[in-house]
């Protein structure tokens, strides 16, 4: 059956139907809020889960949010989506979308397709049939290897399924999902290729002595001045940190650099729920060399409101009226220039962090996510007496 774009596909004996659908038209806007509200039901009784609001997905014109998935979303400036709901038996039992991201490609020289916001009952035939249907669609795109999951935003949301950790504290940029989706994949012929890691640490601990040794030496050796985030305007600090982080970023697995509008963006959406004395920046001879960034883990604010579905606005309410309240934060922003790497500068900006979180009485910080490859990074959270708190793992299959 096809019908503006949207297709319905029976995928055999076993009562499972999928159907494909963009983002375009009024239908498929229908067809993606069933998309959305599936989580719903799917994790109801999860206490680890705290959904995104709706209007992240779908948008929210009132109060000027934009949804992830509407079709005027930059993202699709540089991007092609497709999106498949799994029904079996008339309900539905599983979602997902694939993705070519065209400036992953062009950044990598490859033709690597996406598959994101996956959820499937335990059921090795829903999850097939969802996979296959992304491995074609992206297949007809003309690339050559299904990767994910990869949520959106690119670049913030966290790669990969959750596979330790699941009584883990709910954190902003972090998703939850059942422990079976791992199994999921690999029955669907998927293999694992990278791990993510993530850490917690009290700023109440002891100081590390060596770290503030270390820190206190590269100030004075290098000259190194230090800044807070009001003591510049805003269109400096968005046009430094945009300089800072793709060219800190460029060569990590699987980064994307940030168009200019995307970041813009992204800044704009952070300060909403920003604590700016969370952010430091440094500079070398005037130069802007690195910055530090957290973010108050409002998903604390977030939890659903009993057992009211349509109560979303209360939730988006609470996200902001209470973006002081949080308990503890996110570590989720940060660069070093490449030509700045190896000075210790990543140890100036803990030091200076950390000082600024046990006045403000933060009781706890997540590290993260952090590529299992990355020793640098994990022996200095080590040595920080932080404890592992989640790992996520990405899968990538062939289907050139």
């Amino acid at each position: 059956m096809k019908s503006n774009g949207t297709t319905s596909e029976n995928s055999g004996s076993n009562g499972i139907s999928i159907l494909s659908f963009s983002n375009k038209t009024r239908v498929d806007k229908k067809n993606l809020k069933q998309f959305v509200n599936f989580h719903w039901d799917h994790y109801q009784g999860e206490t680890c889960y705290v959904p995104l609001l709706d209007y992240e997905y779908l948008g929210f014109k009132l109060i000027g949010m934009k949804g992830i998935f509407e079709p005027d979303n930059i993202f699709f400036k540089h991007a092609d989506m497709r999106f498949f709901l799994a029904t079996k038996n008339g309900n539905i039992v599983g979602r997902c979308n694939a993705f070519v991201n065209h400036n992953h490609n062009k950044h990598w020289s490859d033709r690597v397709g996406f598959f994101g916001h996956f959820e499937s009952i335990d059921d090795a035939g829903v999850a097939h049939a969802l996979l296959s249907n992304a491995e074609a669609w992206l297949k007809s795109k003309g690339m050559d290897t299904i990767r994910g999951p990869q949520n959106l935003p690119v670049n913030e949301a966290t790669p990969g399924f959750l596979i330790e950790g699941y009584d883990s504290r709910p954190v902003i940029y972090y998703h939850f999902n059942k422990p079976f989706y791992a199994n999921l994949v690999q029955q669907a012929g998927y293999r694992p290729v990278r791990d993510l890691k993530s850490w917690e640490v009290s700023p109440s601990n002891p100081w590390e002595e060596k770290l503030v040794r270390v820190a206190q030496m590269v100030v004075a050796r290098y000259n190194v001045k230090v800044e807070s985030w009001d003591q510049r305007p805003l269109a400096i600090r968005k046009k430094e940190m945009f300089e800072i982080y793709n060219s800190a970023w460029n060569d990590n697995y699987g980064f994307v650099p940030f168009t200019e509008e995307e970041f813009s963006h992204i800044i704009d959406n952070m300060r909403l729920i920003m604590d700016k004395g969370l952010f430091i920046f440094l500079y070398i001879k005037n130069e802007p060399a690195a910055f530090f960034g957290g973010v108050p883990n409002v998903i604390e604010n977030l939890a659903p409101i009993g057992n009211f579905r349509h109560l979303e606005l209360l939730r988006a309410l609470k996200l902001i009226m209470f973006k002081r309240r949080p308990k503890g934060f996110r570590l989720g922003y940060l660069g070093v220039k490449s030509k700045f790497r190896r000075l210790g500068l990543d140890g100036v900006m803990l030091w200076k962090q950390k000082i600024y979180a046990r006045k403000r009485g933060y009781e706890y910080c997540d590290i993260g996510w952090v590529l299992d490859d990355n020793a640098m990074t994990i022996r200095l959270v080590e040595m920080m007496g932080a404890k592992p708190s989640k790992t996520y793992r990405i899968f990538e299959k062939p289907i050139g």
